[in-house]
């Protein structure tokens, strides 16, 4: 790890932030700075099979939990020497603390005096407290990034992440990433902020001051700036020929700044081997693999391909050189895939086939009047969902017509494989999103992913 002095921190930050000001609340600066969407109406926020925060959609009434009030009195009182009021921006979306809240003052309290630091060297300049805020989100947002199932970012959170990689180090990087887990977990746990205290402590503890002082830094560095931007301010950091050394001791080749540039996605992978894999330009989608070489990404049973996404269970999603998508679960490899599949390629020629066939006049009564609905209330995104999944019933209502003799279940995998085949199939829209909530919901099932 580089480690860069209290003096050296706090100049790059003064230099790296001076005159930028905050568009909209910390969250929404965050969520614009790392491309991330925000969550839309949640009322119960559930992990882990568990509910964790059930809060209404809109707060009309004066009582609050009085575990709820003391928790936030509490932060109230942490704030006061941090500029008061709520100095986070934790009730800029409603009075109740969700998940998300909890996990930033829990990372913000695990800066500890690196937050402090940052303070002091934002002086007076513009708005301390909202750059700082959003500074924290940032960070939290980030690093949730790599909670979340499939750990794989793109674009600006791509380049934070090479610049990361570059400055911690591989060891420190997956100590980072294992004491986030840790803590976030906590943090859904926690009731108090006794209890928040406690888990971003032992965070700050785990993770020390040099690993917080180049997180802060490497976001500060992207804050407002295009990559080329970023590219620039990086050379000029701190001890930046000490990261270059580091990132070229680490088997990578060029210049970390070029690096970052380029990057498109950036993906943690984790074999038996615990190999580190970055993703970068799609010119050259395996561009590092840190770390020893996994032999499960080979060319076992004759087939090469991509990892597309990695989900944090251990099961993952892979591209096959001939375009097939499989959802590999935990334990199963490339070799494990069939050399030839011919009732698959039955299904995705079909399924390619019945979907060129949807419009809009296949709608619903009930289905076109919710959709109307959502947009009449400017909630296009919501509308565009609901169009999605009335396609993916009329698909999949085709596709039951078109091969009857398939085992079609309406729970699970959508088709059995015929013949005690250890593989089934799932037919879906081939969205990103979707492609990862397929992932997740059957996490122990082998199938091919039929998509269209």
């Amino acid at each position: 790890m580089v480690a860069v002095s209290q003096e050296e921190y706090q100049r790059a930050v003064a230099q790296l932030l001076q005159h930028h000001r905050v568009q909209g609340t910390p969250q929404e600066a965050a969520q614009g700075l790392l491309q991330a969407m925000p969550e839309e109406e949640l009322l119960a926020e559930v992990y882990r099979d568990r509910v964790l925060t059930l809060v209404p959609l809109s707060d009309k009434g004066t009582l609050v939990p009085e575990a709820e009030a003391a928790l936030k009195a509490k932060y109230l009182r942490w704030c006061q020497p941090r500029g008061g009021g709520d100095c986070l921006g934790l009730f800029t979306d409603g009075p109740y603390l969700r998940t998300d809240d909890r996990r930033t003052l829990a990372l913000a309290l695990a800066f500890g005096g690196v937050l402090d630091e940052t303070c002091a060297a934002l002086g007076r300049e513009l708005s301390p407290q909202a750059v700082l805020s959003s500074l924290v989100w940032a960070a939290g947002l980030y690093l949730a990034l790599w909670l979340l199932p499939e750990p794989s970012t793109k674009a600006a959170a791509a380049a934070l992440s090479v610049v990361m990689l570059a400055w911690l180090g591989v060891d420190a990087m997956w100590g980072l990433m294992d004491g986030w887990a840790s803590m976030a977990h906590a943090a859904h746990e926690a009731t108090t902020f006794e209890e928040l205290r406690g888990a971003g402590e032992a965070f700050g503890k785990r993770i020390g001051t040099d690993a917080a002082r180049a997180l802060i830094l490497s976001v500060a560095t992207l804050t407002g700036r295009t990559l080329g931007e970023m590219a620039t301010h990086l050379r000029s950091m701190p001890r930046f020929n000490q990261v270059q050394a580091q990132w070229a001791a680490q088997g990578m080749e060029g210049s970390v700044a070029v690096a970052m540039e380029e990057a498109a996605a950036v993906e943690v992978v984790v074999e038996h081997s615990r190999a580190l894999v970055v993703l970068t330009s799609p010119q050259a989608p395996v561009a590092i693999n840190v770390l020893a070489r996994s032999g499960s990404s080979g060319a076992g049973g004759g087939h090469s391909g991509t990892v597309a996404i990695q989900h944090r269970g251990g099961n993952k999603q892979v591209i096959l050189s001939n375009g097939e998508r499989w959802h590999l679960p935990r334990g199963k490899s490339y070799r494990d895939i069939p050399g030839e599949d011919r009732l698959g390629d039955e299904l995705q020629a079909a399924v390619k086939e019945v979907a060129a066939k949807w419009s809009q006049a296949e709608l619903s009564v009930d289905e076109l009047a919710a959709i109307k609905r959502m947009r009449a209330a400017g909630k296009d995104y919501r509308a565009n969902l609901l169009e999605r999944q009335a396609k993916g019933r009329w698909v999949e209502t085709q596709m039951k017509e078109r091969f009857p003799g398939l085992s079609w279940n309406s729970r699970g995998v959508d088709i059995t494989g015929p013949g005690g085949q250890s593989y089934h199939y799932e037919i879906l829209s081939g969205t990103e999103s979707n492609f990862a909530l397929h992932g997740r919901r059957m996490a122990s099932t082998f199938f091919r992913m039929i998509f269209f």
